[in-house]
């Protein structure tokens, strides 16, 4: 019984002491690239995911700080670009993109607003706060960069 109870404290002891595995950007691990993957209507809860999705879109994060947004409509594509910075709120990463002049592309509660939130929700999803206001739920992967063939 000893040795059954010595073995559990052990255990936990353990289990405790390990690092949770949370969801982080690492400065530094520049360029990355988010891909537009998924779309939530507030309104009506439908999901669009893949050749659904009425545009395509990525957002360009380099290392000095500073991004570029395009979106694809059919043959259209439209950029907007600024600068970015990491921030944690409530124990979640936000990444805060400030756009350099008024845009279309700019997904914020605020209609005058040049600024955007995302937040990261998994080690590989980004988030918009647009929602917070019955904006729609975008959601965006990260592409992993192509192995350099010699």
């Amino acid at each position: 019984m000893r040795n059954i109870l010595l073995s559990l404290l052990s255990l936990a002891t353990l289990v405790s002491c390990q690092k949770e595995d949370s969801a982080e950007l690492k400065v530094g691990d520049y360029p990355q690239t988010w891909q537009f993957v998924k779309l939530k209507s507030p309104w009506t809860n439908v999901v669009l995911t893949g050749a659904e999705l009425p545009y395509q879109e990525k957002y360009v994060f380099q290392a000095d700080s500073t991004f570029i947004k395009t979106r694809q409509t059919g043959n259209q594509t439209t950029q907007a670009s600024g600068t970015f910075s990491v921030r944690s709120y409530s124990g979640r990463q936000y990444t805060i993109l400030t756009y350099s002049a008024t845009n279309d592309l700019i997904g914020s509660c605020y209609s005058t607003s040049l600024r955007e939130d995302l937040g990261l929700i998994a080690t590989d999803t980004l988030r918009n706060t647009w929602e917070a206001c019955d904006g729609p739920r975008l959601e965006y992967k990260r592409v992993k960069p192509s192995p350099v063939v010699d």
